[in-house]
């Protein structure tokens, strides 16, 4: 009966104890996944926003980030914006496209417009969120300016 009571002891204490340890910290962003972009006089907005990573090889150590943005326009439901970091390291930075750190595409319609130009930042690596910015000139001559993306990590 006491080893019964010691041990009901022990784990009230142990609940006790590392209940005190468990805190939610007000640095924490909250995630509220978004992408947007100005392409001309269109506003990009997206619905949907998703991050993923892709390890090229097994041992490589190159890691690509790269974010979705799903359209919201019921217009044009298959339109998609997609921005990448090449070797992505968990790091703010700024990637330049024409050096073949970053890409961008924009699809539209039956439209793929490739980036020739331009960056992909990464402002703010938390530790739930990656926050940052983008705007690069296409091959089919679209500039899209003021993107902007909030997104989970992957």
């Amino acid at each position: 009966m006491i080893k019964g009571f010691s041990a009901v002891v022990t784990l009230f204490i142990c609940c006790v104890i590392f209940s005190g340890c468990i805190k939610t910290s007000p640095d924490v962003l909250t995630i509220n996944p978004s992408m947007t972009a100005n392409i001309g006089s269109y506003n990009f907005v997206a619905k949907s926003t998703v991050p993923a990573t892709l390890d090229a090889q097994v041992h490589d150590t190159t890691t690509t980030l790269i974010i979705t943005g799903y359209t919201s326009d019921p217009a044009y439901p298959y339109d998609k914006m997609v921005i990448s970091i090449t070797k992505y390291k968990g790091v703010p930075g700024t990637y330049s496209i024409v050096q073949g750190q970053a890409s961008g595409t924009w699809y539209h319609s039956t439209n793929v417009s490739s980036a020739l130009g331009g960056v992909v930042s990464i402002s703010k690596v938390e530790s739930n969120c990656i926050i940052g910015y983008f705007s690069f000139n296409t091959q089919d001559g679209q500039a899209i300016t003021n993107g902007a993306f909030n997104v989970g990590l992957p």
